[in-house]
């Protein structure tokens, strides 16, 4: 099976494009499996001792001609790419082509995962920084923040800061990455994908070669639209739920014009380059 990954700043639509991704027959997107950070970067952690154990003993019983070598790079890649591809393929079917996993935070391991799949597409979905200002604001008041929407506020300010620092990062990681690797990535624009919904879907299936005949594409892009999965329409904003408003803009009526500014500030050149300002 060919695999993919899809990653973009917290609060950017990753979900919305797993869901998506999801919807597709010869496709299968899980979500949340955070490899790297649950369990790549902890099983490294248990084969460095596993290693210093060896060491020790080699030089401590044998003399520096023990039994067992070092547990090498690539086979510590082939644990981890085993584990991996077993979950990704848990939930796969007959009909299933691609598989793949939705971690926002995969734009910071694109090269490990790369290492591991050499040939794995990755998605970058992309917003506007102050609508995901906005929508982790939202995110942290339904978890219970009380001042998270309220400006001037400790956690209304380290919410700003905190998405201006994840996107930043996020956009430059993924474009090294593209540059790097070229036609290895598809961005995916929140904005795009929200006005011509057939059109950008009909990309996306067309970067894995997976079917997507006109019929199809308006079949996933219906079920997977705001209305049907929130049931109501977009735009129409709910704070007790995960789908909050689903449409682009309306962050002027939530961030204050210094946390506005500090956005511009911070992330305005990559803002102009990603055609979100002129």
């Amino acid at each position: 099976m060919n695999v993919f990954f899809v990653c973009g700043a917290p609060k950017s639509g990753t979900t919305w494009l797993q869901r998506i991704l999801d919807a597709h027959p010869q496709v299968c997107c899980s979500g949340e499996g955070h490899f790297v950070k649950r369990f790549t970067a902890p099983v490294a952690k248990v084969m460095n001792a596993y290693n210093a154990g060896l060491a020790m003993e080699a030089r401590a019983v044998y003399e520096g001609r023990p039994y067992y070598s070092l547990v090498s790079q690539a086979e510590f890649d082939e644990i981890a790419r085993g584990f991996i591809l077993a979950r990704l393929r848990a939930r796969a079917g007959a009909e299933t082509r691609w598989v793949g996993d939705k971690t926002p935070t995969y734009t910071r391991d694109l090269d490990l995962l790369h290492r591991l799949f050499p040939t794995a597409r990755i998605f970058h979905i992309l917003r506007d920084p102050r609508e995901v200002a906005v929508s982790r604001m939202a995110h942290s008041h339904r978890a219970g923040v009380t001042d998270a929407l309220t400006p001037g506020a400790e956690q209304y300010r380290r919410t700003v800061d905190g998405a201006i620092r994840y996107w930043t990062e996020a956009v430059r990681a993924v474009d090294a990455f593209s540059q790097a690797h070229p036609g290895l990535v598809h961005e995916v624009r929140y904005r795009d994908l929200h006005a011509d919904p057939v059109g950008e879907t009909q990309k996306v299936f067309g970067f894995l070669g997976a079917a997507n005949d006109g019929i199809l594409i308006q079949q996933i892009a219906a079920a997977t639209s705001f209305e049907a999965m929130a049931g109501r329409p977009a735009g129409q904003e709910d704070l007790s739920s995960f789908l909050r408003r689903g449409a682009p803009g309306g962050w002027e009526a939530r961030l204050d014009a210094h946390s506005a500014q500090a956005i511009a500030e911070s992330c305005g050149d990559l803002m102009r380059e990603k055609r979100f300002v002129a």
